[in-house]
């Protein structure tokens, strides 16, 4: 809302939280949620009542970096009538997420109340002891970024890599940096999406050339690994999509063959269940979600006992569980694909021509008629490829890249070109000309990778990290 001003919002919140106008709520919560310190100086943030108050501080969509200006922001709101708002200490403080205080932060919250009475420093010191027993309350909105992650950067053929040395890279779009986060294994064309600060990796490809059956989820608040329930069957190179607390794993490479196999699993049950089959075996498509439905697009299935290019479109509705097969008319393996403008990109990949380069592990997937393309083209709702969609062609071609969705933008990571691996980052921004190339590249000392897990995931900020 444009009329919003540090001079009005609160006494705007105020009326909508008495009455209830959720739209009204939202829109003023949002604008307090970045300016929460300056709003606290106001006259107006002195006069809100107990239960308004509360309403603001337990939110957490608050774009604040440090628990500590939330204490600071109650620290002014007790300062206007100290007498009469002392009572609320215990009350109030509970919303004050301490765990979440750095030891430096904690001391100075401790000054402020060297008078404090016994049950009130009771209450700071079990808060306290929470953090050293490794236990922390959710973040607020600004103490966490969405960060770009790859999973399985490193050259898998080298026989003296470990497990441990397949560490999560993981890149901050606003500053071009990498950093490390803990190691899984080694897992080429995995099934790789993230929920929140939740990232998960179903099947892919072992050192060895087997093929996993394995889920793991990775927690970026606690830095920690957990495997939960294996899917029925190995699955590499297939599709792994996330809808309501669902995650979908559809089609691949079991090893022996392709699959027209699926199933969910169920992030509450913790537990898979088997969905409709495709209608046909398919592995290598570019998958997304859009509006309830899961698409499809493209890939390699088999016909015959043959593989063969699939030039087609699979939508699949997960509230009827029924899937529709609609023709696309083109050649369309290992491309990316984003959800975003009411609509699907479909980015780079490989088209009909010239012979396919050899992939970076063994596996019967042989297509002499393909080439690296620059090609990106965009998926209306309906299936139809929108020819008035404008999305810019590839600075160069590439295929089998890392290909995300980061706020606005769409980034392209890697990949390789039927002659060469590349370590080439760009991205696009809807409404841009052309494809911008970062400064920054893969981590990597070699020429480039491609066929790895890529998305993006809430990543807690340094200061929350020395928490952890």
């Amino acid at each position: 809302m444009k009329i919003l001003s540090l001079e009005n919002c609160l006494g705007i919140y105020t009326l909508a939280f008495a009455h209830n106008k959720q739209d009204l709520l939202q829109a003023t919560l949002s604008y307090i949620s970045h300016n929460l310190s300056q709003l606290s100086e106001e006259e107006d943030f002195c006069h809100l009542d107990l239960q308004t108050l509360i309403s603001i501080i337990a939110s957490d969509s608050l774009m604040v970096s440090s628990e500590l200006t939330i204490y600071q922001a109650l620290r002014c709101w007790w300062k206007c009538k100290p007498e009469d708002r002392r009572p609320h200490f215990i009350e109030l403080m509970r919303y004050i997420r301490i765990p979440l205080l750095t030891p430096k932060e904690l001391s100075e919250v401790k000054k402020d109340w060297l008078d404090a009475k016994g049950d009130e420093i009771g209450m700071l010191y079990r808060s306290s002891e929470k953090r050293a027993q490794g236990s922390l309350p959710s973040l607020r909105q600004g103490m966490y970024s969405k960060k770009i992650v790859c999973v399985d950067l490193h050259v898998r053929e080298d026989p003296s890599l470990k497990d441990q040395d397949f560490y999560v890279d993981c890149y901050d779009p606003l500053l071009g940096e990498w950093e490390r986060l803990t190691a899984l294994k080694s897992l080429m064309c995995p099934g790789c999406l993230a929920i929140g600060n939740r990232l998960y990796i179903a099947g892919g490809t072992h050192q060895d050339d087997s093929i996993s059956d394995t889920l793991h989820e990775y927690n970026s608040f606690t830095n920690k690994w957990f495997q939960l329930a294996s899917m029925s069957v190995p699955r590499s190179m297939h599709g792994f999509l996330a809808y309501k607390q669902k995650l979908f794993a559809i089609g691949g490479w079991n090893g022996s063959s392709v699959l027209a196999t699926a199933e969910c699993f169920d992030l509450i049950q913790k537990a898979w269940t088997p969905i409709s089959r495709l209608p046909l075996q398919l592995q290598l498509f570019c998958s997304a979600v859009l509006n309830s439905k899961l698409y499809l697009i493209g890939g390699e299935t088999l016909e015959d006992g043959h593989h063969q290019n699939s030039q087609g479109l699979l939508i699949y509705e997960t509230k009827s569980d029924t899937w529709a097969q609609l023709p696309l008319g083109i050649v369309c393996l290992s491309a990316g694909a984003v959800a975003m403008d009411n609509g699907i990109y479909v980015i780079g990949g490989y088209c009909l021509s010239t012979p396919r380069p050899r992939s970076r592990s063994q596996n019967p997937f042989v297509t002499p008629v393909l080439r690296a393309t620059s090609r990106c083209f965009f998926i209306k709702e309906d299936g139809s490829i929108d020819k008035d969609g404008i999305i810019p062609s590839l600075p160069e071609k590439t295929g089998a890249s890392g290909v995300v969705r980061w706020k606005r933008r769409i980034y392209v990571l890697g990949g390789e070109n039927g002659f060469r691996f590349n370590k080439a980052i760009y991205y696009w921004e809807s409404g841009d000309n052309s494809w911008t190339k970062c400064k920054a590249k893969l981590p990597i000392s070699y020429s480039g990778v491609s066929d790895f897990g890529c998305t993006t995931l809430n990543v807690p900020n340094s200061h929350i990290r020395s928490l952890i």
